[in-house]
């Protein structure tokens, strides 16, 4: 299946940004509405040609398949970071990640999205992985409100904003031997989040597991996004009004 066939490309062009930006949208029924998935791909992604964020790997296309999108159809964006840019921004060695204008105009873009087409603001969701998974809990510690879910895979984030979204459900990923990404700040979340009563859900995959399947460690997407629990568990979630 051809999935640049099925995500139309679009530039969304800020003040300060401009950011490339491909949206799935489901076959439309008169009168409803249908959940939005907003997917942030990793650093190797990055760039102009608005096509690798949806060929490199399945963290936008798998909820494009045909049995994601009979059971629960929805649309599916996912913005292109520009080349030496992030999803955020970050000190060094003191692990405090925070947003930037690239980020904010994220929050614009799905707002942009949200407006123009039949979204259920009660079923937005977000995922990412590596940078994207970073930056997915950036965007849900000064937004929470906006998100129903978040799925992180390879990812981290702030220990000390974990408090702002503990009531987001969250299912993080990650490989214990992951070179790439250490596995300690998905456990150190994890930790965090379950000691103030967050609704938190964390896979860890042993090491070696990856590897056995000729998957780099680091790669633990190629297992998370073809997960079908998270992916059910995913469409139950709906924000508390």
């Amino acid at each position: 299946m051809n999935y640049l066939d099925l995500f139309k490309p679009f530039v969304y062009k800020g003040e300060f940004i401009t950011l490339p930006y491909r949206l799935f949208s489901p076959k439309i029924e008169n009168n409803k509405r249908y959940p939005l998935i907003v997917f942030l791909h990793g650093a190797g992604e990055r760039g102009n040609d608005n096509i690798k964020q949806i060929t490199a790997n399945k963290g936008a296309t798998v909820w494009a398949s045909f049995d994601v999108q009979s059971e629960n159809p929805c649309f599916i964006l996912a913005p292109q970071c520009p080349e030496n840019s992030w999803w955020g921004s970050y000190k060094k060695d003191e692990f405090v990640f925070e947003a930037n204008t690239l980020l904010y105009t994220v929050m614009l873009l799905i707002n942009k999205i949200s407006k123009e087409n039949p979204i259920d603001e009660n079923r937005i969701y977000i995922t990412g992985l590596s940078m994207g998974g970073f930056g997915t809990l950036i965007l849900l510690s000064d937004f929470p409100e906006k998100f129903a879910a978040g799925v992180v895979v390879c990812g981290g984030g702030d220990l000390d904003k974990v408090s702002r979204y503990k009531d987001v459900p969250i299912w993080l990923f990650h490989a214990e031997d992951d070179p790439v990404v250490s596995v300690d700040f998905s456990r150190k979340l994890f930790e965090k989040s379950k000691s103030i009563g967050g609704n938190i859900k964390y896979t860890e995959y042993p090491k070696g597991l990856l590897s056995s399947q000729k998957i780099h460690p680091h790669a633990a997407w190629e297992l998370a996004y073809n997960d079908k629990a998270m992916i059910k568990w995913l469409f139950n979630q709906v924000k508390k009004r």
